[in-house]
Parts: C-alpha cells; structure tokens; sequence
C-alpha cells in the first residue's frame, strides 16, 4: 500500500510517499480503509521532534482516523465488515481497574492510535465508532481527538453551565472551534483567543461573543477582564498551553476552572502557588476523549448540533503541504489527507 512514512524528525520535506507493507489485524482489531485522516497540530510536533523525538521511527502518522472496516482479527465482535468507523485519539485496555470504572482514558495501558497516514491501517475495535452515512468521512476523521475532546473538557471536567463565561485560546483549530460551539450550546458567554485578526469573523460565526486578538504574544487578560466586568471568566480552555499560560491564567476569575488541553511548544511556565490558592483555582489536564464522550459527539454531528470545521482536503500524497499549512497558523479548522 502507499504510506506516508516518517523515518528522521525535521521539518515537512521529512514526509515521504513510499511502498509499506499491507497492515494484518492481530487479535481484538480491525484493518480499515482510510477514507480520510486529519492532520492536528499533535502530527507537527511529532513529526519535528518537541514530541517523542525519534520515538519508533520509522512510523508512519495520524491518529485521526475514518474509512470503512475491511478485515476482522480474532475476537472482534463489532465492528462488522462494511461499517464506516471513526476512531478515538488512544486505544485503552479495557480491563484495568481505570477502564473499569469509567476512566478509560487513564488508562495505564493506553497507546495512541497512528497510522492514518495510509491506504489501510490496523486499529483495535475498541477504538472506534460506528458512523452513519450523513457523516462524510472528511467530517468525522477529527471527532475523536477533537470534537470528543472539547466535549469532555468542558461538559465533564469543566462543568460548563447556563451563563458561565469561557475563553477558548487557540480557538481556531482542532479543538478550539468544537470547543466554541459546545460552549455557546450550553448557554456560555464565549470568548475567543486568536493570534490572527483575519479570524475574527469565522470564529464569531463558530460560537464566540467576543474576540480577543493577541498579536506577536500580547497580553490579552486586560481585554478578557473587560469583557467580563473585570471579573475574569469561571472556564478557560487552552488549546495552545505554555506560550499563553500567563495572561490566560490571569483572565481566570476567582473559584475559576482551568483546562489543559493543548502543549504546542516544550516552553515550560513558572507560577507561584500562592496565585492558585488566593484564586482558589483549579487547574485539570484533558488527555483525550473516552469511547462514550465520541459516540455522544457523533450523535450531536447527526443532529445537526455541532459541525466539522474543514479547513481544506488534500491528497495523501501532500502530506508534507498539509504539514506546512498547519504551521503557518493562517487556517481556521482541520486540513483533512484523503489517500
């Protein structure tokens, strides 16, 4: 089959289109054809090395993952051959004492699902979910490490409810845009964080009140305080994670919740203590989304409750454009491969 394949970290020119071998399903997975794999920022720093550098290369990428089933493994029951699956972001156990209680995606066995960069790839049945046929696979590639993941950051970690205020940094991408509506269906004040003023008209048409544009690492708290009676919201969703921490963390308002979801750099933060305890803050990590939170978000999909947010859709063979183009910070959405 072709692949993209990764076999040193560096830049996009890194990503080649090469002859891999056909994947055989081991017991308890299932051989999907790919029928579209999203590229997140995750892929970037993978790819450059700031994750995991030189982790199991040569590899192939993409972990988000939609096409139909073709092969079965011994043991799987569901899903059947024929069915259009998308997949969560990890794979867990399932028979741990985390999985066991509803804690799947602490799973301490948990791996990460990849190989979407491809014409076919082995994934363990419990990693996927069913889609129905008014999902396009181009739309349901990114709900499981997306849009399942804005909604367990904020309707089961954060709690969000009628009338909180949310800020949202990074919100146009992957997670931020699916975080936007999500927010606004439940009935929040939305604020949304951008470095590009090119992207205030789409993310307020994705669900934002208001945006606040942060140019060249402005410090953005002085707006969101404003926007809130000088208050600071009761939720913040950080999608982008140290290169914003600071002037987010300010924005929080006391008693306020604030939700980790991405890291895109390895910038580490400094924080006196004493400014957690004096707001009596809470601050909580999103790993990823577990098989329940994915099958709600397909549901809400077909519903016509949220959307896919497809920034554009490019041949697998463009891997490494797609990579460049996620870089430059100037999309509003996910870029989707297509083998």
């Amino acid at each position: 089959m072709k692949a993209i394949v990764l076999r040193v970290n560096g830049d996009p020119s890194v990503l080649r289109l090469e002859e891999w071998p056909d994947p055989q399903p081991q017991p308890h997975e299932v051989v999907v054809k790919v029928g579209a794999v999203g590229v997140p920022y995750h892929d970037i720093v993978e790819r450059n090395g700031v994750l995991r550098p030189g982790h199991g290369l040569p590899k192939i990428l993409g972990n988000e993952i939609a096409g139909t089933v073709v092969a079965l493994g011994s043991g799987v029951a569901a899903p059947k051959i024929g069915a259009r699956v998308c997949s969560k972001g990890f794979h867990s156990c399932g028979e741990c004492r985390r999985c066991r209680n509803g804690n799947e995606t602490l799973c301490s066995r948990r791996r990460v699902v990849s190989g979407g960069y491809a014409e076919y790839v082995a994934i363990p049945a419990e990693a996927l979910v069913e889609i129905p046929d008014t999902i396009s696979f181009a739309e349901a590639c990114m709900l499981g490490s997306s849009t399942a993941v804005a909604l367990n950051a904020l309707r089961d970690i954060a709690q969000v409810r009628l009338g909180a205020s949310v800020l949202v940094t990074g919100a146009s991408g992957g997670v931020g845009l699916p975080a936007l509506q999500i927010a606004k269906a439940a009935g929040a004040n939305v604020i949304a964080m951008t470095h590009s003023p090119a992207k205030g008209e789409a993310l307020a048409e994705g669900g934002a009140r208001h945006v606040v544009v942060a140019e060249n690492g402005r410090d953005f708290s002085d707006d969101v305080r404003k926007l809130t009676g000088d208050d600071g919201v009761d939720i913040v969703i950080d999608t982008v994670g140290s290169k914003v921490f600071a002037p987010a963390f300010r924005s929080l308002a006391t008693g306020g919740r604030y939700v980790v979801v991405g890291q895109l750099t390895r910038d580490e933060v400094a924080l006196n203590l004493a400014r957690i305890i004096f707001k009596a803050a809470t601050i909580s990590g999103v790993t990823s989304a577990r098989r329940d939170q994915l099958e709600d978000v397909v549901g809400l999909v077909a519903a016509g409750r949220l959307r896919s947010q497809i920034a554009k859709i490019m041949p697998l063979s463009q891997a490494a454009e797609a990579h460049a183009l996620v870089e430059s910070g100037g999309i509003v959405g996910r870029v989707v491969l297509q083998p």
